[in-house]
């Protein structure tokens, strides 16, 4: 790899950035800031070369009602303010790092063009991905990435006064795409290969989210392999279709396929520069294998702060830091890109879910051993008018405590908490760490204890062996647990427990639990539970110093009714 330090440099030196968005820009802008007499190039292969992609779905529906607003700087704005030469729709063809040259193909003249460069920066973003699906060619079929995708969905669907849609891929895009066709009045259904929508999560966070879709009458159709698209046909009156394995066919007149992306690496595989698996190998000064190119931005492999494996992050906020961070670096700045923790968030009609690190189901399929909590505490104050339940997992190493994920699903302020979270990832925090951070507190914003010092108290409990614990998952289908093993005891009131409970529970309400024990067998483990784990960990207290074998149930009944463990409850 490159050296990580960057000689002191010359006055009028030739900087060419290749593409625009979030890594080019952030580049080119604090290049200038830092040097005043290099001549700094931007090539962006489209016509607009700073705009916010994240910002398009909200367009497709008009919540965002004015397509300008994504422009973040027009060509004259960046010329006039930071003196660069920005040259869209021009595509770059070649590198020729012997020369230090680049080959573009120049729209007025049609022709191929040379421009040569002494520092590189490469910031090509990713492709949209299609699969090889029968008709994923079709005019009715399109892709949601940039403002031109937007322009045409737009226009086909006023054009022939679309009424039915699917999405396929339930992921970011996918999810923010089928949620804004619904609600422009389409009949949207959504199509998911992985069990469950948005698959970095749990699945039993997820089904959440399932039932707020389905509540906006949304079609889902998860675990299904699109197969087959054919067209709408206007002069027979037939609608197009979609067919999937384990799916119903579907009447689809527009199709918008999201199914994830794939790092733009083929300029750089040409020039011979090192390509990972997933994208551009670069240092921790985001040079390539060659030190005078670098690459930022959804093209590149980082590390991830968890695990220290390399991929793909195609994420906004990293590569505006990257491409800053670059800038640094040919100016002579010492910078060291610290790695990344995956923080994301996604907003489903009125739910929110958040993302930091890892979810257990990913932490299982990598064979990191962890363990996790799931907690659901109100996003403030509950005596505070408008408070709203929020469920948040945790886990964390049971060797250390040490941070590995969070997952949160809720109404409001999901977004206060998954940022904590991962500043907390960011600085090596443990869950026991958690219950000691100083947050803001006042009834409207927040509690005492803050969703955050839940999550670190029950974490801390367990870490430190104040309670053991089973989790619904465990009595899943394909659990480590069976149900029959245990003594199942109910905390809940008598009310509560008549409106649903686990199979086989035993009512014995917290308050007279103690004058109750008696129909409790000792030779028997007991799994206690309640509606949320807070009393359910009160009994398991009682329990377990009067010699009970006992487990508190994690996330109480509400992780089970609201997690899709169906088979457990009566």
């Amino acid at each position: 790899m490159a050296a990580s330090a960057a000689a002191a440099y010359p006055p009028g030196r030739n900087i060419v950035i290749v593409g625009g968005v979030a890594g080019g820009m952030s580049c080119a802008t604090r290049l200038r800031r830092l040097d005043e007499t290099a001549h700094i190039t931007v090539l962006e292969k489209g016509p607009y070369p700073s705009f916010a992609n994240c910002g398009i779905p909200y367009a497709l529906s008009g919540i965002i009602s004015d397509e300008s607003k994504l422009h973040v700087q027009t060509v004259p704005k960046l010329n006039s303010w930071f003196n660069l030469d920005v040259k869209v729709n021009h595509e770059v063809l070649s590198i020729d790092r012997a020369a230090k040259k680049i080959k573009y193909l120049s729209p007025a003249t049609k022709e191929e063009e040379e421009l040569p460069y002494d520092k590189l920066v490469l910031a090509q973003g990713a492709d949209a991905f299609v699969p090889p699906i029968e008709g994923v060619g079709a005019k009715h079929v399109f892709k949601l990435t940039t403002i031109p995708d937007l322009q045409d969905i737009q226009a086909y669907i006023a054009e022939r006064h679309v009424k039915k849609a699917a999405v396929i891929g339930a992921g970011f895009i996918g999810i923010e795409a089928a949620e804004n066709l619904d609600l422009l009045g389409l009949d949207v259904t959504l199509y998911e290969f992985a069990p469950h929508v948005f698959p970095l999560i749990d699945g039993d966070l997820a089904n959440v989210l399932h039932e707020e879709m389905k509540k906006n009458k949304m079609n889902l159709a998860m675990g299904a392999q699109v197969y087959k698209i054919t067209p709408p046909d206007p002069e027979k009156g037939t609608h197009g279709m979609v067919y999937a394995k384990n799916a119903p066919d579907t009447e689809a007149d527009l199709v918008i396929v999201a199914v994830g992306v794939r790092a733009r690496t083929g300029l750089a595989k040409e020039s011979g520069l090192e390509v990972g698996k997933t994208g551009m190998v670069v240092n921790d000064q985001m040079q390539t294998s060659d030190p005078d190119i670098y690459a930022v931005g959804d093209m590149v492999e980082t590390e991830h702060v968890v695990t220290g494996a390399r991929s793909q992050l195609a994420l906004a906020g990293p590569a505006n830091r990257q491409g800053r961070m670059a800038a640094d670096h040919m100016c002579g700045k010492e910078v060291r890109y610290r790695g990344n923790v995956g923080t994301s968030v996604c907003k489903v009609f009125k739910q929110t879910a958040g993302l930091v690190g890892f979810s257990t189901r990913s932490l299982e399929k990598m064979g990191v051993p962890f363990e996790y909590v799931t907690v659901h505490p109100p996003d403030h104050a509950g005596y505070y008018p408008g408070s709203a339940p929020m469920t948040m997992k945790v886990a964390f190493s049971p060797a250390d405590g040490k941070l590995l994920g969070a997952q949160l699903v809720g109404t409001r302020n999901v977004d206060k908490r998954i940022d904590v979270l991962a500043t907390a990832m960011r600085a090596g925090m443990t869950i026991e760490d958690l219950e000691h951070l100083e947050l803001a507190y006042s009834p409207p914003y927040g509690s005492a204890k803050d969703p955050v010092n839940m999550a670190g108290f029950a974490g801390g409990n367990l870490l430190r062996g104040d309670v053991e614990i089973l989790h619904a998952a465990d009595f899943a289908p394909a659990g480590r647990e069976q149900l029959e093993d245990y003594f199942v005891v109910d905390v809940r009131s008598a009310e509560e427990f008549g409106r649903g409970h686990v199979k086989g529970a035993l009512n014995l309400p917290i308050a007279t639990l103690r004058e109750t024990l008696d129909q409790v067998p000792k030779d028997k483990k007991v799994l206690v539970y309640c509606w949320v784990g807070y009393r359910g960990y009160l009994g398991y207290r009682v329990f377990k110093q009067l010699g009970y074998e006992v487990r508190n149930l994690d996330g109480g009944f509400k992780a089970v009714s609201e997690g899709g463990y169906e088979a457990l409850v009566e």
